[in-house]
C-alpha cells in the first residue's frame, strides 16, 4: 500500500487534469478537476496494488486463484450472460426489423440499458450458482 496509494493518487491527479484539459469540466474547471480526481482515486489505487503487489507475499493466499469454486462460478455466470446478452439483442434486433416506420431511439440509453442488463443478468446468474454451492 506504500506504493500504491501515493501512485493511485496520481495517477487521480493525472485523469482529473485530463478531464479539465479535454473540456468535460467546462462549466467549472476547479470542480470538475476534484469530482473526477476523487472518483478515480479509489479504482486507480486497485489498479495500482493490482499491478504492484506479488500474490506470494500476501498471507493468506490461495496459491492457484483459478482453481477456485468461486473462480469457476465466475466463469459460468460470464458465459452464460454473454449468451443472455446475445439472444436478448438478437430478439430485439428481430423484433425492431419488423417495426413499421422505424424506431427512433437515442443511443445512449440503448448502451446503458445493454450494459445494465449485462450486470444484472451476471450478477442473478453469480448469486444463484453460489446458492447452489
Amino acid at each position: 500500500m506504500a506504493i500504491a496509494v501515493p501512485a493511485g493518487v496520481i495517477l487521480a491527479g493525472a485523469g482529473g487534469w485530463l478531464s479539465v484539459l479535454v473540456g468535460v469540466t467546462a462549466a467549472n474547471p476547479a470542480l470538475g478537476f476534484w469530482v473526477f480526481s476523487a472518483c478515480l482515486t479509489m479504482p486507480a489505487i486497485a489498479l495500482v496494488y493490482v499491478l504492484v503487489v506479488d500474490r506470494d507475499t500476501l498471507e493468506g493466499a490461495v496459491e492457484r486463484p483459478d482453481d477456485s469454486i468461486e473462480s469457476r462460478w465466475y466463469d459460468r455466470a460470464a458465459s452464460g450472460s454473454f449468451m443472455d446478452l446475445v439472444a436478448g439483442l438478437g430478439i430485439t434486433l428481430i423484433v425492431l426489423t419488423f417495426v413499421p416506420g422505424g424506431v427512433s431511439v437515442d443511443l445512449d440509453l440503448v448502451l446503458a440499458a445493454v450494459l445494465a442488463a449485462c450486470f444484472a443478468s451476471f450478477g442473478i446468474r453469480y448469486l444463484v450458482l453460489r446458492r447452489k454451492g
